[in-house]
C-alpha cells in the first residue's frame, strides 16, 4: 500500500479535514494534495510530522510493501466504489448503519426488519436492470 493511500485512510478514520491536517504539519494544502495524489512524497521533517500526527512511523509510511489493516467497510468501499463521490456516500451510509446496529438503538427484530428492507431495495434495483 502506497504512502498516500495510508495517509488518506487514517485521515478518514480520524475524520480530519485535509486542509486542517496540511496546516497542522506546516505545509500548504497544494503541497499536501500532491502527497495525497502520489505525485510527490514529503521529505525529512515533513514526513516525520505527518507520521507523528497519524501515530505511525515514517518507515511504515515509506514502505509500500506494508499495508494498513482495513476495516470491513474500507475493504468494501475500495472494492466496489469507483468515484470519490461514491466512496463518500458509501462511507456515510455504512457509518450510519454501524451506528444503528452497534448503538443498540434497534432491537433484534428491528435490525432484521432493516436488513429485509435493504434486501428488498437491492432486489428492486436488480429488477430495474432486467
Amino acid at each position: 500500500m502506497k504512502m498516500n493511500e495510508k495517509i488518506e485512510i487514517i485521515l478518514n478514520r480520524k475524520r480530519i479535514r485535509k486542509t486542517d491536517f496540511a496546516r497542522s504539519v506546516g505545509v500548504t494544502y497544494r503541497a499536501f494534495a500532491n502527497y495525497l495524489n502520489g505525485t510527490r512524497r514529503p521529505r525529512g521533517e515533513t514526513l516525520n510530522r505527518i507520521a507523528e500526527q497519524l501515530q505511525l512511523t515514517p518507515e511504515f509510511l515509506k514502505d509500500d510493501t506494508q499495508d494498513l489493516e482495513l476495516t470491513i467497510e474500507e475493504r468494501f468501499i475500495k472494492r466496489v466504489c469507483a468515484s470519490e463521490a461514491d466512496k463518500a456516500q458509501a462511507a456515510q451510509f455504512l457509518a450510519q448503519s454501524r451506528g444503528l446496529f452497534a448503538g443498540n438503538a434497534l432491537n433484534d427484530d428491528d435490525k432484521e426488519a432493516l436488513l429485509r428492507c435493504l434486501w428488498d431495495i437491492y432486489e428492486d434495483s436488480r429488477k430495474d436492470k432486467k
